[in-house]
């Protein structure tokens, strides 16, 4: 797969959606933990609609 750029809020949506799969999980995060769950975000979601989803998951951390 062709490596993508990202914009800064794009990295910062797969980043939240990481960390929110890893404590669905139940795994504890650590550096290999994190890395290996984001490297499979990039097929998982398109980087147009990764913003929106990261925003839904931290409107449920707030409520």
């Amino acid at each position: 797969m062709a490596r993508e750029l990202y914009n800064w809020d794009q990295s910062m949506a797969y980043s939240i959606i990481a960390i929110h799969n890893l404590k669905n999980k139940n795994i504890e995060i650590d550096e290999q933990s994190f890395l290996k769950e984001a490297n499979s975000l990039q097929t998982m979601y398109g980087k147009e609609g990764v913003i929106g989803l990261a925003h839904r998951y931290l409107k449920k951390l707030s409520i």
